[in-house]
């Protein structure tokens, strides 16, 4: 039932939690890089990531999907020059929006139980977790493939800026999830 609520949250309110997440962009003081966007441009930005969240959610909350869209991500926003604090600061306000969302939906409902929320918190959290690994994941990856493509370190010297090994044996589930617990333990 609470995955669904949450799938139905997202569903119903994409537009007011897109331009809420816009609307908190814009007056922040660590998003320059952002605020430099189009209103268009940035509400299309946030859209995208809820989107995704609702995908994810309809989808079965597959980590690998959720991994390949940051990744990715990351991967784009180095492309655009984006600096690395934005980008993971603009992921917490997209998270920061969902939740105050739930909290003022459920405080005019009074209907979200204890275990509900807990279920509530264990998908949305994760699923940032991940988001922010993986995001993180694919910056420091093109980071990592640029600075090595502009030959202005040599292969030891960038290894030890940027140990490329350390980043793909990383294992994710390890990290981010106990170990035994999987996503269909919580829908």
């Amino acid at each position: 039932m609470v995955y669904e609520s949450l799938i139905a949250i997202v569903e119903s309110h994409l537009s007011d939690l897109t331009q809420t997440w816009v609307d908190e962009v814009k007056k922040s003081t660590h998003l320059n890089t952002y605020q430099k966007l189009s209103d268009e441009e940035l509400f299309n930005r946030g859209n995208t990531l809820f989107v995704n969240i609702q995908n994810w959610l309809i989808n079965g909350a597959s980590l690998d999907d959720a991994e390949i869209f940051f990744y990715n991500l990351g991967f784009k926003r180095f492309k655009e020059n984006f600096p690395l604090t934005e980008i993971y600061y603009a992921l917490h306000l997209e998270k920061k929006v969902l939740w105050s969302f739930i909290a003022w939906k459920d405080n005019t409902s009074r209907t979200l139980e204890a275990h509900d929320a807990i279920e509530f918190m264990t998908i949305i959290n994760n699923y940032f977790d991940l988001g922010d690994f993986n995001l993180i994941r694919g910056y420091v990856d093109e980071l990592h493939t640029q600075l090595s493509n502009s030959k202005k370190y040599n292969a030891t010297e960038l290894e030890n800026l940027i140990p490329s090994k350390i980043k793909h044996q990383e294992n994710i589930s390890k990290y981010l999830f106990s170990e035994g617990l999987n996503i269909d333990s919580i829908k």
